[in-house]
C-alpha cells in the first residue's frame, strides 16, 4: 500500500505527540499531557482515514472512522482506547480534571492504539 505524504505527516505527528507526554507530566503540565495523548490518537486516526479515503476533518468523524474500522474487522478494544483518548481531550479544556497518575496510566493503552493504527497504513 502506497503511503501518501499526508498519511506520513499524520503518522509523524502522532509519534511526536506521544514522545512529549512524559516531559509534560514531569513538568506538571497535566492538561498539555492530556492533549498530547489525544493528539497522538487523533493523528493516528487521521492517517488511517486518509489512507482509506474517509473524511476526518471533525472530532465526530474521527469516532466514526474508528467505529468503521471495528465494523470491518479491527479489534473491538480499539474503540475503548479511542474513547479513553477522547476523554483525555476534555482534560485540556478543564471540563474534566485528571491526575498525573491517571494520565500516565492512559499512555500505554493509547500508545497501543496508535501502534495498531500504524499497522493499517
Amino acid at each position: 500500500m502506497l503511503v501518501s505524504r499526508t498519511v506520513a505527516y499524520y503518522t509523524e505527528r502522532s509519534g511526536h505527540f506521544l514522545a512529549r507526554v512524559d516531559g509534560e507530566l514531569a513538568a506538571g503540565d497535566i492538561e498539555v499531557a492530556c492533549e498530547m495523548l489525544w493528539g497522538a490518537a487523533a493523528q493516528a486516526v487521521k492517517a488511517v482515514a486518509q489512507q482509506f479515503g474517509w473524511p476526518h476533518g471533525e472530532h465526530r468523524l474521527l469516532r466514526i472512522a474508528v467505529e468503521r474500522l471495528v465494523r470491518n474487522g479491527a479489534p473491538p478494544h480499539l474503540l475503548g482506547q479511542y474513547r479513553m483518548a477522547s476523554n483525555l481531550h476534555q482534560g485540556f479544556y478543564g471540563d474534566r480534571l485528571f491526575s498525573a497518575d491517571q494520565v500516565h496510566r492512559a499512555k500505554d493503552p493509547i500508545t497501543e492504539f496508535v501502534g495498531s493504527l500504524r499497522r493499517l497504513v
